[in-house]
C-alpha cells in the first residue's frame, strides 16, 4: 500500500512540474526587473532580508551576499519595502518601464523598539510585531532547517510557556492531556482553521514545513478574532512566497530508539531490546514562473518504528500551492494537501510495571484494547481570493475543505467494513475587508461559517443516528487607532452562534480590548484583556463506544470559556554595532469556566465527558535573547511560573 501511495506521489510531481515548465514559455519581453544589494549602515551586506512590492503580493529574500532580485513584474508605479527583524524598515516609490532593470542599493540602519519582521495572526492582517500589544512568538525558517524539525510539535518545544502533551498543546497551562479531543488552542494554516472535524484536535505532522514562512504563537484568548477552539491561544502557520529564482529542497532525517533498559520492561515485550528506527525524507520546490504564476510543493515521507509496542507510522504526504496574479491588484491561490498514514495507535498503557505495551480493560463480555490500528486519509483545500481595491480598502474571500477518513484494520491485517469506516468532512468560507479610512484609523470586518459532517458508528447519541452536523456561523469586527507615535488602543468583537445539538443553538459573544505604548525608543509597555470559548467537539459529545476505552456519550455539554488578562514590558536595544538584545516581562491572569475532562461515572461503569470544573491560572514570563546583526546567531532562554487552582 505504501509503495503504491509514494508511486501516485511521484507521478503527481511530475505532472506539476511538467504543467509549470510550460508555463515557463511565456514573453516575458513586456516585464520590468529589480536587481539590487541590502547593506547594513556599517556597510556590511545583510541576508535574509525580505524585500517585497505589497501591490501584486510579490516578494523575495537577500541571500548570503545581500543581494536580490525581482523579476517578470509589470510595467508601473509601486512601493518598494525592505525589512527585517531589528531594522527600519526602508520604504521607496519606484517605477518600472518595460524591459527595464532597476538597480538599488538600499541600507537599513539597525533600531531598539520597532522590528521590522511582518506577523498576521495578532490582528487578522499584516503588522510589525513591535506594535503587537499581546504575548506573541515567531519560529522561522532557518529554526524549522537548523534543528532538522519534522514537525509542528518539535517546533513548539523551544516557544516558552508552550507544553506539548502527548498530541494536546498547552499554552500557559491551559490545556490538560485528552488523546488529542478538543484542542484548547487553535491551529491555523494562513488563517485558516485546521482542526479536526471529529475530534477537534491538532494534526501535528500534516503540514508544509519545508515551504514556511514562519510559524506564529498567540499566547491569549483569541476567540474575538478566531472564534471557538482558541481558548487558550492560536497557532498560525504562514506559508512561504514563490522563489524567484527556481529552488529545490531535500533534507533526510534518521535515527533510532534505544533498547529498553529496565529487564521489568522487557519481560513481556519481545522487541525491548531491539534498536528501532526513524526515518524520512523532507522534500520541496518553489518558484515564480513569470510574472502571473507560481508555486510550490512541499512532502514528506516517514517510516517511524516507535519506541513503544503498537506505535509504528508509515506514511506520505503532499502539498501544494499555486497563486496567480490575475489583475493588477487581484491575486488567487490555492493550498491543496493529501495524506496518507498507515499506523498503530497507542492510547494507553499495561501499569507500571508495563509501560510500554498497550493495556486492557476487561468489561462484561468483552475487552477493550489499548491500541488501534488503522488507515488514515486527510485532504485540505483553500482557494483565497484577494483584491486590493484601491491604497485604502482590500478584501479576502478564503474557502476551506478539510476532510478526514479512518479505516480500521483488525488483528489479521483486513481493513474492516465500509460500516466501521469514520469519516469527517469540515468545510465553509469567509470574508474579510480592511480598511484605512486615515492614517490613524484601521478597521477590520467579516464573517464567516463551516459545518461539520462526520459518519462513524461510535459517535451515538440517544437518537441513535450515525451522522452527525455541527454548523456555526459568525460576524467580527476590529478597529486599531493609532493615538500618536507612542500609543496605539486595539477594540473588537465577534458574534458566534452555533447549533450544540439537532434542534437546539447557542451564541457567544467574545470582546476584546489591548493597548500598546512606546516608554522610550527601547522599552514598550503593553495590555490586553479577551474573551474566549470552544464547542465541545463531535467525539466529545458524541462518543459511545467500548472498543478501546469504555466512554458513553454527553449530549448535555455545554461550551468551555475563559477570561484572559495580561500586561507586559519589552526592552530592545543594541550592544555595541554587531549584538542586539531583546528582553521581555509578562504577568497574566486567565479564568476558565466549565472546563471539559473525562471522568468516571460509577452508575454507567464508563468515562463521560462532563463539565468539571472552574479554574484560574496566574502566572509570569521572562525571556532573553541575544542575536547577532546578520541573524546567523542566536541565544535564548525563558522561564515560565503558573500558579493554577481549582474555583
Amino acid at each position: 500500500m505504501m509503495a503504491k501511495s509514494t508511486l501516485i506521489i511521484s507521478l503527481f510531481l511530475s505532472f506539476v512540474i511538467l504543467a509549470v515548465s510550460v508555463s515557463n514559455s511565456v514573453a516575458r519581453q513586456s516585464s520590468a526587473t529589480i536587481a539590487g544589494v541590502v547593506q547594513h549602515q556599517t556597510g556590511e551586506t545583510l541576508p535574509g532580508v525580505h524585500v517585497s512590492l505589497p501591490e501584486i503580493q510579490r516578494g523575495t529574500s537577500t541571500n548570503t551576499d545581500g543581494a536580490f532580485r525581482l523579476q517578470n513584474i509589470p510595467p508601473g508605479e509601486y512601493t518598494l519595502r525592505v525589512s527585517m527583524v531589528g531594522f527600519q524598515t526602508h520604504i521607496q516609490t519606484i517605477s518600472l518601464e518595460a524591459g527595464q532593470t532597476l538597480s538599488l542599493s538600499v541600507e537599513l540602519n539597525a533600531i531598539t523598539l520597532q522590528s521590522g519582521e511582518l506577523v498576521v495572526t495578532a490582528s487578522r492582517r499584516s503588522q510589525l510585531i513591535g506594535r503587537v500589544s499581546v504575548s506573541m512568538n515567531t519560529i522561522s525558517p532557518a529554526e524549522i532547517s537548523s534543528r532538522n524539525i519534522t514537525s509542528l510539535d518539535q517546533a513548539l518545544d523551544y516557544v516558552p510557556g508552550v507544553q506539548v502533551l502527548g498530541n494536546s498543546v498547552n499554552i500557559r497551562g491551559s490545556s490538560g492531556f485528552a488523546y488529542g479531543v478538543g484542542s484548547r488552542v487553535l491551529l491555523l494554516v494562513d488563517g485558516v482553521p485546521l482542526m479536526g472535524p471529529d475530534q477537534g484536535g491538532m494534526d501535528f505532522d500534516g503540514l508544509p514545513l519545508t515551504q514556511t514562512r514562519q510559524i506564529e504563537v498567540l499566547k491569549s484568548p483569541g476567540s474575538a478574532l478566531y472564534g471557538g477552539g482558541a481558548l487558550g491561544g492560536v497557532i498560525n502557520l504562514i506559508t512561504s512566497d514563490f522563489s524567484e529564482e527556481p529552488e529545490t529542497t531535500l533534507r533526510f532525517f534518521g535515527g533510532v530508539y534505544e533498547p529498553v533498559r529496565f529487564d521489568e520492561w522487557k519481560e513481556s515485550w519481545d522487541g525491548a531490546s531491539d534498536y528501532r528506527p526513524i526515518r524520512g525524507l523532507l522534500f520541496g520546490r518553489s518558484h515564480q514562473v513569470g510574472s502571473r504564476f507560481g508555486y510550490w510543493i512541499s512532502g514528506k515521507l516517514i517510516d517511524n518504528a516507535g519506541y513503544l509496542q503498537n506505535n509504528t507510522t508509515e506514511g506520505a504526504e503532499l502539498y501544494t500551492k499555486l497563486g496567480w496574479n490575475i489583475g493588477r491588484n487581484i491575486d488567487f491561490s490555492l493550498y491543496t494537501g493529501a495524506r496518507r498514514n498507515r499506523n498503530y495507535q497507542f492510547l494507553y498503557w499495561n501499569g507500571l510495571r508495563d509501560p510500554l505495551r498497550p493495556g486492557q480493560i476487561e468489561l462484561a463480555g468483552d475487552t477493550a484494547s489499548g491500541s488501534n490500528r488503522g488507515l488514515s486519509d486527510r485532504l485540505t483545500i483553500l482557494p483565497v481570493f484577494t483584491h486590493n481595491v484601491n491604497e485604502t480598502v482590500q478584501y479576502t474571500v478564503k474557502g476551506r475543505l478539510f476532510g478526514v477518513a479512518f479505516r480500521p484494520i483488525d488483528r489479521e491485517g483486513n481493513v474492516r467494513p465500509s460500516d466501521r469506516h469514520n469519516v469527517g468532512v469540515r468545510y465553509g468560507g469567509e470574508a474579510q475587508v480592511n480598511i484605512q479610512p486615515s492614517d490613524n484609523i484601521i478597521l477590520t470586518a467579516g464573517g464567516s461559517f463551516d459545518e461539520n459532517y462526520v459518519r462513524s458508528d461510535v459517535f451515538v447519541g440517544e437518537d441513535s443516528l450515525m451522522v452527525r452536523n455541527q454548523p456555526e456561523g459568525a460576524l467580527f469586527m476590529q478597529a486599531e487607532y493609532n493615538w500618536n507615535n507612542r500609543l496605539t488602543t486595539t477594540a473588537g468583537f465577534r458574534y458566534d452562534a452555533y447549533q450544540i445539538h439537532t434542534l437546539e443553538t447557542a451564541t457567544q459573544f467574545s470582546p476584546k480590548f489591548s493597548a500598546s505604548l512606546s516608554i522610550t525608543d527601547h522599552l514598550t509597555a503593553r495590555t490586553s484583556l479577551g474573551k474566549g470559548f470552544r464547542v465541545p467537539s463531535v467525539a466529545e459529545r458524541f462518543f459511545n463506544n467500548q472498543d478501546f476505552f469504555p466512554l458513553v456519550s454527553n449530549l448535555a455539554l455545554q461550551p468551555e470559556t475563559s477570561t484572559g488578562y495580561e500586561a507586559g514590558f519589552t526592552y530592545m536595544n543594541l550592544i555595541g554595532s554587531n549584538l542586539s538584545i531583546k528582553a521581555e516581562l509578562t504577568g497574566f491572569w486567565n479564568e476558565y469556566q466549565r472546563l471539559v475532562e473525562p471522568t468516571f461515572i460509577a452508575e454507567s461503569g464508563a468515562f463521560q465527558f462532563i463539565n468539571l470544573t472552574e479554574a484560574r491560572i496566574r502566572g509570569a514570563e521572562a525571556s532573553l535573547s541575544f542575536s547577532t546583526v546578520d541573524q546567523k546567531h542566536h541565544i535564548s532562554t525563558a522561564y515560565t511560573i503558573l500558579d493554577p487552582k481549582d474555583l
